[in-house]
């Protein structure tokens, strides 16, 4: 049987060989049509939704056609491939996408088509006018894919669910039932049109969907929840955020009885999607603080918790209004965005700062390898104290920076020229009045997000050399680098000696600030090549991918061996002297996170049922507390222990349903690789 994105691919392929010449965003909107009016269609038995679809509803032909046009090839691809050698990467990437839910739930798809053909009335530019038209095109075609259902559940006797059907996303919704249904057709319209379902958010679910809920009341809304999250797990988008809370003009609490059921129907699922973004404040009420911080909820790996004031400053820092930031919204597994307004570019960029050093200490080049292009940065061996060495690193990571963000700003450019999505850019601020796709300058926000890989590793080795070479003088820059190169074969007391240091994570402040200096250096870099949209945001954010990017390297200078994964997000790594919670708090929060508006992660581990009594569930919602006043803007927590992740390594069979958290969205800790899982039981066992 097919997968839903052949069954896709055939739908485009078969529908693009009959449209002939077509401007671009025509194009996409009438592909659209095609997979909408195509893909297979079903409804469960019992369901209070309708929206099933794809392969487990039928059959599509397969036809021996050219593929229809999607993502665009990146520039200089032989190029980057070379320089994935090293993880440095860069382009355009899909998905990470949350539409304006509210207009659909208060206007309907119809009101907000006919608005964009009405601009086009008076609008000389032909451009804006086939932009428009395509957006409309876009609309109505979710709209006749929603009749296709109406069709199916009339047929079936379903005649509630068909008026429905009928209705929404159309109209604008009344009851607690038509706005779940609404939701669900133009969230999986969002995947089929960006040709991905994976971290795609709902926004403020418990804000917008509020008037309904309390029409209809809790039982009934219940049902519909669940009925709505059954269809996020089954179409596998585990990294789709749902906000909770937050604060309103005035500090006034927004957490909301809304709010306290998701809570309760994701606990009772048990299942991986939604992602729980909680928004901490001083407002927020006790109860609803230990509501968060129950222990049935965090061995789900839930919520993430976010500060809400260290969020609005990073933001802010970015230029985002005052008016608009009680809006804001967490965007699939860490980014900080304005829910249907932006366009985020979640892996634009991705910048190994241990090259940068390895380049600096190394005469401009990597320890393994010749880099394929020629840096401007003159080389150096030797430095007279560790602030020019710090200088150096910087120089070369501004050079990496800027490598990724050309790249991903001729991408963006292609992508909204060959690729554009008119249904998206219909649903995002802006896009219909200034008659632009949103990746061609539509949205009112544009961001990309470069992330600085390896950065406390890059730290705590930086604090090696200040200390062994600078300070104490017992080793030679020479030397150092030969004992990193031979993977400290030979060289075990260094090792040691190195390992016996401090670390970020132990609280230390010298080596704490020395992070901050590089953090700093490193935004600095991201700002000042961001003069134009996107705006570039940077942070520290890799979800697992510092495992691969480690196997990339070469043993470092902070007593990484060869091959070893990087650290992990906004934490330590593994070779901390001392990972209680508090110390690692503390030298995060040390960062300057409120330059970092992408967003990152913190990662804390903890035994969950140690939280079954007030006093140290209260110590652990005063970590929290603490950590946002220090500025930290995210904390994300596995409730779970080694000895869990042990034995559903053993015997993975009697453990298929334990959930991790995996670098900002949840998933079943027995579909990890093995190295996935042995890195993650090692970090737990580390208090990590």
């Amino acid at each position: 049987m097919a997968d839903l994105w052949q069954q896709v691919r055939a739908l485009r392929a078969r529908a693009h060989a009959e449209l002939g010449d077509c401007p671009a965003p025509l194009r996409e909107a009438r592909l659209l049509q095609a997979v909408l009016a195509g893909i297979p269609i079903g409804i469960l038995d019992g369901d209070l939704l309708a929206g099933d679809f794809g392969p487990a509803c039928g059959e599509v032909e397969t036809v021996s056609l050219p593929s229809a046009p999607g993502l665009p090839p990146a520039p200089d691809g032989s190029l980057w491939q070379a320089l994935d050698r090293w993880h440095l990467r860069a382009g355009y990437t899909l998905a990470h996408t949350t539409v304006d839910y509210p207009l659909v739930l208060q206007q309907g798809l119809a009101a907000i088509a006919a608005g964009a053909r009405a601009r086009n009335g008076d609008d000389p530019v032909p451009e804006r006018r086939l932009q428009r038209e395509a957006m409309a095109l876009a609309l109505e075609a979710v709209v006749a894919w929603a009749e296709r259902f109406a069709d199916l559940a009339e047929n079936r006797g379903l005649a509630e669910l068909a008026a429905r059907c009928r209705r929404v996303p159309r109209e604008p919704a009344r009851d607690m039932a038509e706005a779940m249904q609404a939701l669900w057709f133009v969230h999986a319209a969002v995947g089929l049109s960006e040709l991905s379902q994976a971290s795609l958010s709902l926004g403020r679910l418990d804000q917008y969907a509020y008037p309904y809920f309390a029409a209809d009341g809790p039982a009934r809304s219940r049902r519909l929840l669940d009925a709505l999250f059954a269809k996020l797990n089954r179409y596998g988008d585990a990294a789709c955020a749902v906000n909770l809370g937050g604060a309103a003009g005035g500090g006034r609490d927004c957490f909301n009885d809304l709010s306290r059921l998701i809570v309760e129907v994701v606990a009772e699922r048990r299942a991986p999607a939604p992602i729980l973004a909680a928004r901490i404040h001083d407002g927020i009420a006790a109860a609803d603080f230990d509501r968060l911080t129950e222990p049935a909820l965090l061995r789900l790996s839930q919520p993430t918790f976010y500060g809400e004031e260290p969020c609005r400053e990073a933001l802010r820092r970015r230029g985002v209004p005052e008016s608009e930031l009680p809006d804001w919204g967490a965007n699939s597994c860490m980014g900080l965005m304005l829910p249907g307004a932006e366009i985020a570019d979640m892996w634009a960029g991705v910048v190994p700062l241990p090259l940068a050093l390895e380049l600096a200490l190394n005469g401009g080049q990597p320890l393994a390898g010749e880099l394929p292009l020629v840096l401007t940065t003159p080389p150096r061996r030797e430095y007279g104290s560790l602030t020019e060495l710090l200088g150096q690193v910087l120089a070369y990571a501004d050079e990496l920076v800027a490598l990724c963000i050309g790249r991903n700003r001729a991408h963006t450019a292609r992508v909204a020229a060959e690729f554009p999505n008119p249904f998206l850019s219909a649903l995002t601020a802006d896009c219909i009045p200034r008659g632009q796709d949103r990746a061609g300058g539509g949205a009112r926000y544009h961001t990309g997000t470069v992330e600085a890989f390896g950065l406390v590793n890059v730290a705590d080795a930086l604090h090696t050399v200040r200390v062994l070479h600078f300070e104490r003088g017992a080793n030679s820059l020479t030397e150092l680098l030969a004992a990193a190169q031979a993977d400290f074969a030979g060289h075990e007391a260094l090792l040691a000696e190195i390992r016996a240091l401090p670390k970020f994570g132990d609280g230390d402040a010298a080596v704490d600030e020395l992070a901050g200096e590089l953090a700093r250096g490193f935004a600095a870099s991201v700002r000042r090549h961001s003069p134009e949209r996107p705006q570039y945001l940077p942070s520290f954010h890799t979800l697992n991918a510092h495992i691969p990017a480690g196997s990339r390297y070469g043993a470092t200078l902070d007593g990484r061996r060869a091959g070893a994964p990087l650290a992990k997000n906004a934490g330590p790594t593994l070779l901390g002297r001392a990972h209680a919670h508090t110390r690692t708090v503390q030298s995060a929060a040390r960062l300057p996170q409120a330059d970092f508006a992408a967003g990152q992660a913190l990662d804390l581990s903890l035994d969950a049922e140690s939280l079954r009594s007030i006093a140290p569930r209260r110590a652990f919602q005063a970590l929290l507390r603490t950590y946002f006043g220090g500025g930290g803007l995210q904390v994300q927590v596995n409730g779970l222990t080694a000895a869990d992740l042990r034995a559903a390594i053993a015997r993975p069979e009697a453990h298929a349903d334990l959930l991790v958290r995996l670098g900002g969205y949840s998933t079943r800790f027995v579909t990890l690789s093995p190295a996935v899982q042995r890195e993650m039981a090692e970090r737990f066992e580390a208090g990590l």
